[in-house]
């Protein structure tokens, strides 16, 4: 089966474990990127499909980068000719506008989503996700948030959530032990507020008061980490990355909604459990849906009770265990199986109520509860992020 796969984080090599995977379960890919973006390599890297680079304004920007030449994206799809085009994009984003304008009507396309929250879009982007969950066929959103938010709003073909899969042979558990002298801490993401770095240092000072801890911190942004027992090591690539969570006995997801935004998945936990680190955060977002009964969950924004969680870790080795049996399933290769199972399954769309409230009510039914944000579950999307 021939796909076309669009996506703008694929200039980064490490966020291409996706299409390796696909090509790996029998499925002829090929990849169009980002000519430039944020983070992404200047050339790109070998791989085992083909990869198309197309010009866009505001690279960085992910619901509202565009093509520069529209006509371009015809272009790709005459050439390639797929059996199925799969937008890695926001249905309301720009970008997917662009490609649904592009495809042949008679093309089948396959969407992703990772907007847990309900909000609700300004013109022209409301339209624009109307539009797109009439013309997709299915959707593989990232949690069931965020396949509740999709169905709310009246999407009606096939939904499968598929998590974000992390690559098994660089995310493998380590030795870690609640006999070593010390206890390691770790904290890897944006370093802003929202993501909660000062939480984390926070919940470290508590710690240490009780035994020898120490709070590994990777990544970059406004936030500078300081404090005792703090080692900053900015952003460090996947097998650096992989080599702290080896080191850590509970890596810290204490992220806190905003009026906007809440934790879509936190890929951190995914590859934290695989490589044996226990998930402690707070209970939020998509947290409790992605670390699930082998994380740590404490009320948001409550700095005692998390270190008391990560202090009272007598069951370590039981959710260590746990973690792993989770990470098992979401490796690249499971999630690339699934999601080949999609591409070839015929389409299927039910028929929803007219009234948005009962087609709410059906969403939580089939998949629970959208996230909610310190603005409530339905926000104005006063920003596009």
């Amino acid at each position: 089966m021939k796909v076309l796969r669009v996506y703008h984080a694929g200039r980064d090599a490490a966020h291409r474990a996706r299409e390796r995977a696909l090509v790996a379960a029998g499925i002829d890919v090929t990849l169009v990127v980002p000519r430039a973006w944020p983070g992404g390599e200047a050339e790109l890297s070998q791989e085992p499909f083909r990869m198309v680079e197309l010009d866009v304004a505001r690279p960085g920007d992910v619901n509202r980068h565009r093509y520069r030449d529209p006509q371009a994206l015809a272009r790709v799809l005459a050439d390639v000719r797929p059996d199925l085009l799969d937008v890695h994009e926001e249905p309301f984003s720009v970008a997917a506008r662009q490609w649904l304008r592009a495809a042949p009507q008679d093309l089948p396309v396959v969407m992703y989503t990772a907007q847990n929250v309900d909000k609700r879009f300004p013109p022209p982007f409301h339209q624009w996700e109307k539009a797109a969950h009439r013309r997709v066929a299915a959707l593989y959103p990232c949690t069931r948030q965020a396949a509740s938010v999709a169905r709310g709003k009246g999407f009606a073909g096939r939904i499968d959530v598929l998590p974000l899969g992390y690559d098994d042979a660089l995310f493998r558990p380590g030795e870690q032990s609640l006999d070593d002298a010390e206890l390691v801490l770790a904290f890897a993401g944006r370093l802003v507020p929202e993501k909660g770095v000062e939480d984390a240092i926070r919940v470290l000072a508590a710690v240490a008061r009780v035994r020898p801890a120490r709070l590994v911190v990777c990544g970059e942004g406004p936030v500078t980490p300081r404090g005792d027992g703090v080692e900053f090591l900015g952003r460090v690539g996947p097998a650096e990355l992989a080599r702290v969570y080896r080191s850590a006995h509970v890596v810290l997801v204490p992220s806190r909604p905003t009026a906007t935004w809440t934790e879509q998945f936190g890929r951190v936990i995914v590859e934290a459990q695989a490589s044996g680190a226990v998930v402690a955060g707070y209970d939020s977002g998509s947290i409790r849906e992605v670390g699930g009964d082998a994380a740590l969950l404490a009320p948001t924004g409550d700095v005692d009770a998390l270190a008391a969680l990560v202090l009272g870790l007598d069951d370590f080795e039981s959710r260590r265990s746990a973690g792993l049996e989770l990470a098992a399933e979401r490796t690249w290769q499971r999630v690339a199986e699934r999601q080949a199972a999609l591409y070839r399954e015929p389409k299927e769309r039910l028929s929803l109520p007219r009234s948005p409230r009962k087609r709410r009510e059906l969403a939580r039914a089939e998949f629970g509860a959208t996230a909610a944000t310190t603005a409530g579950t339905r926000p104005f999307a006063l920003r596009l992020r």
